[in-house]
């Protein structure tokens, strides 16, 4: 299968093919992907995705998960042109290896706030799901030096205005009840300002509804965790 087939069934969406991975003989084994040789990862570069999503019927239902059930359903879609089987981050437990394939796909680095940061759209990009498929050509690893080695000011560690973040920790409870007690933040406007103040990609950043959606479903996860 040519990348170019996938990108062209992908691009009605606002969907991107984000790197294909050769799965190694234990993966296989352990995954049960038989007779699959590789998995092309399909996400998101900055909103790309988000005027399709905003105006789906899965946006507008008003039902639980949107995005994860618009994921499944253009996955499907995608599918029916293509010899590949969709599989997605959000089945399980357990759950597939998403970030682990995106570091051997893209040169991602896990940031000090833990999402994973690419070196030229920083952290606004995503995975949305991924195809199993039989790749002809062995993938070549790609290595690079995360961008956050040379960054000296790190503001995604001082930004937070209830300091949840510290190198690869982060206080999910301080975060979810600062955003409940205080609705003003900017936080609801431009979604997380640990995220928003990252240098790298800053042109990628997601449109403020974008970000307010998934501020909102965090918050409404939160509540439901919290009774």
């Amino acid at each position: 299968m040519k990348p170019n087939d996938m990108e062209s069934e992908l691009a009605p969406y606002g969907l991107k093919l984000r790197g294909v991975v050769s799965l190694s003989d234990d993966e296989i084994r352990e995954y049960g992907f038989t007779g699959q040789t590789a998995v092309a990862l399909v996400g998101n570069i900055g909103s790309s995705y988000w005027p399709e999503f905003a105006q789906s019927r899965e946006y507008a239902d008003g039902e639980a998960d949107p995005l994860d059930r618009w994921s499944l359903r253009v996955a499907n879609e995608v599918v029916l042109n293509l010899n590949a089987t969709p599989i997605f981050p959000f089945h399980g437990p357990p759950y597939l290896p998403f970030q682990q394939w995106a570091k051997r796909a893209e040169a991602q680095q896990q940031s000090p706030i833990g999402l994973m940061i690419h070196p030229q759209f920083g952290l606004w990009h995503s995975y949305r799901f991924a195809l199993l498929i039989k790749a002809a050509d062995e993938v070549v690893q790609i290595e690079q030096v995360s961008p956050c080695l040379d960054c000296i000011a790190q503001p995604c560690l001082n930004t937070c205005p209830v300091n949840a973040f510290s190198t690869n920790t982060y206080d999910v409870d301080s975060c979810a009840q600062y955003l409940k007690q205080t609705p003003s933040a900017d936080c609801f406007k431009h979604g997380c300002m640990a995220r928003f103040e990252c240098p790298v990609g800053r042109e990628y950043r997601y449109v403020d509804e974008q970000s307010q959606f998934h501020l909102q479903a965090f918050i409404g996860a939160r509540m439901g965790l919290d009774g």
